[in-house]
């Protein structure tokens, strides 16, 4: 992290001084100025984060930032890590005073932990839509309201979500070729830590 801040102070100086040589500083492109170095400096991190496919480049970067509680609560999700996942939640709770954010991490532990009856307790204070209808869906299945799951499942606005409830409402239908495919498929249309999070699980869940 500590290169991105020199990089950035390098760019900070170099751009205000060739405005100041050619007389350009106002407040419009100053802003703009200071928009564009931050989006070079941590390019590197938002590429990884939201648009990354490589298994190996993010699992890296999720290891890099260990000490980033938001970051690595995706590879413990991913791998499993039970008592780590029970640690960086309770982190992440501590850190957030925004109900709907404190009721999606205890959501995700909730089914993590598949205890249906705590993630049911949270799941309608999580404030985006689609995030709220994809673990009601999630709820739904494990319930065993298959119907129920689908029909949620249909106003999801993510493929990769669509796809992934779809899959696990074949496996729980025992047709594993079908949900082979939507899984597959669910990893297509996904990207960064999400992609790697459901790589990790389907290649247990389906050896792929």
């Amino acid at each position: 992290m500590k290169w991105r801040y020199a990089i950035a102070f390098i760019l900070s100086f170099l751009s205000f001084f060739v405005l100041e040589y050619f007389n350009l500083e106002t407040i419009f492109t100053n802003v703009l100025v200071f928009l564009l170095i931050l989006a070079i400096v941590f390019y590197p991190i938002l590429h990884t984060v939201l648009f990354e496919t490589n298994i190996d480049k993010i699992e890296r970067f999720l290891l890099k930032n260990n000490k980033n509680p938001n970051f690595y609560m995706i590879y413990a999700l991913a791998n499993e890590m039970d008592d780590e996942v029970k640690e960086l939640t309770d982190k992440l709770l501590k850190k957030s005073n925004q109900e709907s954010r404190q009721a999606m991490y205890r959501v995700v532990q909730a089914l993590y932990f598949k205890d249906i009856a705590e993630a049911k307790l949270h799941v309608s204070k999580i404030k985006q839509l689609h995030y709220r209808l994809y673990y009601q869906s999630i709820i739904l299945l494990e319930e065993g309201d298959l119907d129920g799951a689908v029909e949620l499942m249909e106003k999801l606005p993510s493929p990769w979500m669509r796809d992934v409830i779809l899959a696990e409402h074949a496996k729980k239908l025992n047709n594993l070729p079908t949900a082979k495919d939507y899984a597959k498929k669910a990893l297509l249309s996904s990207k960064g830590l999400q992609h790697y999070l459901l790589h990790k699980t389907f290649e247990r869940e389906f050896g792929i």
